[in-house]
């Protein structure tokens, strides 16, 4: 059952969300969010310490923002109705600030963490400037001229003013085709969830469990109400109590240390050479997870065990894949195994939706065809021509880069398996967060071989993580979110096109203004973040690997490639039994997972929501499910809500050191 809970049509089955969700009101409550994420997010993590509050496909940041901006509204509506915003409009701002989730701490972490390194690390010792600064494009690199970079990591001297004129012309250009390619990435992958949308929605009723919140707090209800009716439900309440509980207890202990701490979370040591299991209660999952199907919450946390089964026995005997790869976590074999998995359910996903993608290729083609494309948010003609023509951009951005074509092709291509994949398993399954098993610069080198890559090749390969490294909090998830929600409440296409188009400038500006200005204030290198440390930092970690890989060149890497052809088989196999017969119970999506960190973390709430939603199916049946699923809610809103008390109590009284509760 994967069903919303509750009714979005009025009784004549319309919808009741009016259309026009772009106004004055909606823009600048949007902005005002965009800012909260972009500006909030690396001063939670690098300045205060405390909670990651926006790592997640639906993070606290915006969860918090959210349950506040529903409050607000209904006192507005109190006060004078015209005040208020509609449903439309909150679902703009929500939009908004799901947009530019990724923006402040991934990708202005690598971005800004990658490119500056070079000029600022390399030394005779480490041997940068004979490997690595011959072989990376100058325009790409922001340069040491007025001791702009060492100033970026060391902070500028007391009393010094920020030297914009000296920023600008070091940092103008690379950043001017940094971000050029970088929103050329974001419009391919608009242009696919457009694409894709209809088969995801309508042919294959995907569940899109993160939605389950505006759904529940924009009822057809609160027309009338000044707030939801799930804020009138007493099981909402008392799933809202369990988190904001747990924080404000532990809140307590932050002043009088003899208060103990509950904590969070347990680590679960099964025998000696396995690895240890993470027992988290992590609200958030338990209460997404509640609106997937049972199936794929019973296969994620039962191919996990296996997993950590099969990792166990590899330790234990010493067999396996032994070598890892740059930002790549976990057991090589078994994350090696688990790309299999994850590349076939792309490939079979696209071959499930073989005759929808004919019709839009015929449709992008013959505009006068009777196929509808009026519920997306571009029409097909137009994505296909967006799509095709920043494909082309971006090969030649990394030709230019130094990549040779071949290469250049082969490695976007794994980008966007990967981008597709992680999109669609959150998408089906309500995981909260997700990252893939291996990255695509792992993938190229092992399919061809660093002798077969010339080192400019390699070292643009280097230089790629600043778009494409620890693959977390991507666009594209939130684009084919807001896909759904455009077309579910028949909102005003070119007005949502308008606002994502304006959250996204905005987030972009205010992140790279403020995370610069504060590097140039405080020293990059003393943020309280893994990406601009000196020693072990992420650029640190690109250009020694770009350096290994340049000095010790090697074939294709065939240990590595069978583990992916096991995965690849079993993947195939379940997908074969999964189809074929209505009976079997494991879903496929559980082995594409299974591997990957962040399911390590989530596995036991995983399995705590599956088991709640089996025995309310199999006691109560439909009817309890529908009555319970605002408990579920409660819980999610409830960590939102607890993350940000806790925040304001950090930001208040323990600025610089924090109290980090749970990702989010």
């Amino acid at each position: 059952m994967a069903e919303s809970f509750l009714s979005t049509k009025t009784t004549n089955g319309e919808d009741f969300y009016p259309s026009n969700g772009f106004t004055l009101k909606s823009i600048c409550f949007g902005i005002f969010q965009v800012l909260v994420v972009c500006l909030g997010s690396p001063y939670a993590i690098w300045v205060l310490g405390t909670s990651e509050i926006s790592w997640s496909f639906f993070p606290i940041s915006v969860g918090f923002f959210f349950v506040c901006l529903i409050i607000f509204n209904g006192i507005l509506k109190s006060i004078k109705t015209d005040w208020s915003l509609n449903p439309s409009e909150i679902i703009t701002v929500l939009i908004m600030g799901l947009v530019t989730t990724g923006i402040p701490i991934f990708m202005m972490g690598f971005i800004l963490s990658i490119p500056t390194t070079p000029h600022y690390f390399a030394s005779a010792e480490n041997q940068w400037d004979t490997y690595v600064l011959p072989n990376l494009p100058h325009w790409l690199l922001p340069s040491n001229e007025g001791l702009a970079m060492t100033w970026f990591f060391e902070g500028l001297p007391i009393g010094e003013p920020v030297p914009w004129s000296t920023l600008l012309a070091a940092w103008g250009m690379p950043m001017f085709w940094w971000l050029s390619f970088i929103w050329t990435l974001y419009l391919v992958c608009f242009c696919m969830v457009v694409i894709l949308r209809k088969q995801w929605v309508e042919r294959e009723r995907l569940a899109y469990p993160l939605m389950e919140i505006p759904e529940a707090l924009l009822d057809k209800e609160q027309n009338l109400n000044r707030f939801p009716s799930i804020f009138y439900n007493r099981v909402f309440w008392l799933g809202m109590c369990i988190p904001i509980g747990i924080a404000l207890w532990n809140i307590i202990g932050f002043f009088f240390h003899f208060v103990p701490e509950i904590a969070w979370g347990h680590p679960i040591q099964i025998a000696e050479g396995f690895p240890t299991i993470s027992v988290r209660y992590y609200f958030p999952v338990i209460g997404f997870m509640y609106f997937a199907n049972l199936n794929i919450t019973f296969s994620i946390w039962f191919f996990f065990l296996l997993t950590m089964l099969e990792e166990g026995l590899f330790n234990r005997f010493g067999i396996g894949v032994t070598t890892g790869d740059t930002f790549v976590w976990g057991l090589p074999s078994t994350s090696w195994q688990c790309w299999g998995a994850f590349v076939v359910l792309v490939l079979w996903s696209l071959w499930m939706a073989r005759d929808h993608l004919k019709d839009v290729v015929k449709k992008a083609w013959n505009p006068s065809l009777p196929i509808d494309d009026h519920k997306e948010l571009l029409s097909y003609r137009t994505s296909c021509v967006a799509m095709s023509l920043g494909l082309f951009y971006l090969t030649v951005w990394l030709y230019k880069a130094g990549m040779e074509i071949s290469i250049a092709i082969f490695f976007l291509a794994g980008i966007f398996i990967a981008y597709l994949g992680i999109t669609r398993l959150v998408v089906q399954t309500g995981v909260f967060y997700l990252t893939t098993p291996i990255v695509s610069q792992a993938m190229t080198v092992v399919s061809f071989g660093t002798g077969a890559i010339s080192p400019s090749g390699i070292g643009a390969l280097g230089l790629s993580y600043s778009f494409f490294g620890d693959v977390q909090s991507i666009f594209m998830p939130s684009a084919a979110h807001a896909a759904r929600m455009h077309s579910k409440f028949a909102m005003n296409r070119r007005g949502l096109l308008l606002a994502i188009a304006v959250a996204l400038f905005i987030g972009f500006s205010a992140s790279l203004v403020y995370v610069v200005t504060m590097a140039y204030e405080q020293g990059a290198s003393n943020f309280n973040s893994w990406f601009f440390r000196v020693s072990s930092g992420a650029g640190v970690r690109a250009f020694d690997d770009v350096i290994a890989k340049i000095k010790t060149p090697t074939e294709i890497d065939l240990h590595k490639l069978s583990f992916f052809s096991i995965g690849a088989t079993a993947m195939s196999l379940l997908t074969f039994l999964q189809y074929r017969f209505t009976w079997w119970p494991l879903h496929p999506v559980g082995l594409a997972v299974s591997a990957v960190w962040m399911i390590r973390n989530q596995a036991a709430a995983i399995f705590i929501s599956w088991a709640a939603k089996s025995l309310i199916m199999r006691f109560g049946g439909i009817e309890l499910y529908r009555k319970s699923a605002p408990f579920f809610i409660g819980l999610i809103l409830g960590h939102f809500s607890a993350v940000g008390i806790s925040f304001i109590v950090d930001m208040i009284f323990f600025p610089g050191n924090g109290h980090p509760i749970l990702h989010g």
